[in-house]
């Protein structure tokens, strides 16, 4: 069960670390982003849970929810920020 807890905790960054590059290129959230940073953040909870883990990989898994909750909430102000070219057309017309 440690293997698969290890295992579920490194596809669990990895789709974070996704998701931020998707934030990054789209500006905002999107449904696909949505739906992958609460499944990325709760993915290895069941194995945590049901086996005696080393506080390492509680960490990590801390690591993990805390970063998915910190790119929702970069996506979430970049939705809120008015388009800067849109701005910048304006000013030099």
């Amino acid at each position: 069960m440690t293997a698969l807890t290890w295992v579920l905790i490194a596809v669990g960054l990895m789709t974070v670390a996704a998701c931020v590059v998707r934030v990054h290129r789209m500006g905002g959230p999107s449904r696909e982003v949505a739906i992958a940073l609460p499944v990325a953040a709760a993915l290895a909870l069941p194995g945590l849970l049901a086996d005696q883990a080393p506080a390492v990989v509680w960490g990590l898994w801390g690591a993990t929810t805390i970063a998915a909750a910190l790119t929702w909430a970069v996506a979430n102000t970049l939705r809120d920020i008015p388009d800067r070219a849109a701005g910048k057309a304006r000013s030099t017309s």
